[in-house]
């Protein structure tokens, strides 16, 4: 990843994916996503590409916690209603200072982004099947690939 990209996403990068229900796993979106990974991203339905969106905290303003919480689960429904795999995921700092309830989900990149448009979202987390992305919704930023081709 470019020093300009990361300059432009600010925290962003330095996420951590922490799924909610068994088994248990935690990812951190910059970092190379091993076979071990992937088999337990499996584990969780998510095979191939997914993206990751929240609806908490729209346009990057924190929201009080009734409100995120009342977004979450709209978003929750929804996806639900979509009869597409998800998982439920704390979208976290690295010090879990900050978490926003996401859903990580099996829809193609442009639904996955509208989705996050119409929740206002600045950005999804896209994984592209080998490397998290940072992909704009509501945003005019670049698309960055987290993690270094290898």
């Amino acid at each position: 990843m470019t020093e300009p990209a990361r300059e432009a996403w600010g925290d962003f990068p330095s996420t951590h994916l922490h799924f909610v229900d068994p088994p248990a796993l935690s990812v951190v979106v910059r970092a190379h996503v091993t076979a071990d990974v992937r088999a337990a991203l499996a584990a969780h339905g998510l095979t191939g590409s997914f993206s990751v969106i929240t609806a908490q905290d729209p346009m990057g303003r924190t929201q009080p916690p009734d409100v995120n919480a009342r977004l979450a689960a709209k978003l929750q429904a929804q996806v639900t209603a979509l009869g597409v795999p998800f998982a439920r995921v704390e979208a976290c700092s690295p010090d879990r200072s900050h978490c926003e309830q996401s859903v990580a989900v099996v829809l193609a990149r442009h639904e996955a982004v509208r989705l996050a448009c119409e929740y206002d979202q600045l950005a999804i987390f896209w994984f592209d099947g080998d490397a998290f992305w940072i992909v704009p919704a509501r945003s005019s930023k670049p698309a960055v690939r987290l993690a270094p081709a290898h």
